[in-house]
């Protein structure tokens, strides 16, 4: 919950005897914005349409861990607000914008990982850089009742929509050597796949499973407010107050992803992708959101439909040991497969 408070000497809102009254306030806030709550975390399983195994079998659930820091230490906040009033009633709107900068480093964990350079588990796999770009606009309309508690508290009540727009462009950039092979080598599969280390599924079975370099993402979220304020009267002439306010907030949230994958759960062997299917958590689609306050938190991720990855369309990657440089030490890279009927009949002992 955030609230609101300042100290001001004025004469009440209520006893102006202008009919109509306006005020235009530039507004700047000085915020530090320390994790991204718009952008999903990168996703921790596969690279681009490869995922990572050991020489067991066994399938890496997480072998690229991330954490998340700021970019820059200060984030302007830019907004313009206009008032109008006219008795007890209040009518106002506001518009912010802010940009700002995250990082990502993902680590790579694992027993050791060769695709012409090797990798050892806790170095550093890749960085990813992610530039958001925030709009939030208001509208809203309030009465104001003075001396709810008589010479000491005046209430105001009103209510107002709020609409958030948040639109996030994303890249890897200083990659390591073997993640900047694994990048390129998606050129290699056949079909030829686009190269990147981003996950792109269109399709539900994820036969089209493919890669990506650079991705966006767009959140979307709109509600009704519910601005409350009481005023304390420090001094009974009413010279000096002290204001406290709050805004609930209840609505949605819409997010668009653009089919990146950035969350999934593997079977835990090669053996058993005949069976089972890859579980990808979405956060696309519309959901209801409850606030107590206009801040934007964090969203919590959410899972839509069982997205099927892979059943008969994921394999063991044995090109990995037929093409120069790509020689698996203690670890492997497998891969997504086309949508040709003929190379999607997996078993235990047969890979596709």
């Amino acid at each position: 919950m955030v609230a609101g408070c300042g100290l001001g000497a004025q004469a009440p809102a209520w006893a102006q005897s202008d009919p109509w009254s306006f005020v235009l306030t530039p507004q700047v806030w000085i915020s530090h914005i320390a994790k991204n709550g718009f952008a999903s975390s990168p996703d921790a399983t596969t690279v681009g349409p490869f995922f990572v195994f050991d020489q067991a079998g066994n399938i890496n659930q997480a072998p690229f861990p991330s954490t998340s820091s700021p970019n820059e230490s200060l984030n302007p906040q830019w907004g313009m607000q206009f008032a109008a009033q006219k008795g007890r009633w209040t009518f106002a709107t506001a518009f912010q914008y802010v940009t700002f900068e995250t990082r990502n480093d993902l680590t790579y964990n694992g027993s050791q990982l060769c695709v012409t350079f090797c990798i050892n588990s806790g170095e550093r796999w890749a960085q990813e850089f992610v530039d958001t770009t925030r709009m939030d606009v208001d509208l809203s309309a309030s009465y104001f009742f003075p001396d709810v508690v008589k010479d000491w508290v005046d209430v105001s009540l009103g209510a107002g929509f709020k609409f958030i727009y948040a639109s996030a462009s994303r890249e890897f950039a200083n990659l390591s050597p073997t993640a900047a092979v694994v990048s390129t080598e998606a050129l290699n599969l056949s079909p030829s796949k686009s190269p990147g280390l981003y996950t792109i599924c269109v399709q539900d079975d994820c036969s089209d499973a493919n890669g990506r370099s650079r991705v966006k993402q767009q959140s979307y979220l709109y509600g009704a407010t519910f601005p409350m304020s009481a005023t304390l009267h420090l001094t009974r002439d009413a010279k000096w107050l002290l204001p406290f306010s709050i805004t609930p907030l209840i609505g949605a949230e819409t997010r668009n992803d653009h089919n990146i994958v950035y969350s999934l759960t593997a079977p835990a062997n090669i053996s058993d992708l005949a069976t089972a299917s890859f579980k990808v958590n979405r956060q696309d689609g519309t959901k209801l959101r409850l606030r107590r306050n206009q801040r934007y938190d964090r969203p919590v991720a959410h899972q839509r439909d069982v997205l099927r990855l892979c059943r008969h369309a994921c394999s063991v990657h044995q090109r990995a040991r037929q093409v120069p440089g790509l020689r698996p030490s203690g670890g492997d890279v497998g891969s997504f497969r086309g949508s040709d009927p003929a190379s999607r009949r997996c078993s235990a002992t047969e890979p596709c």
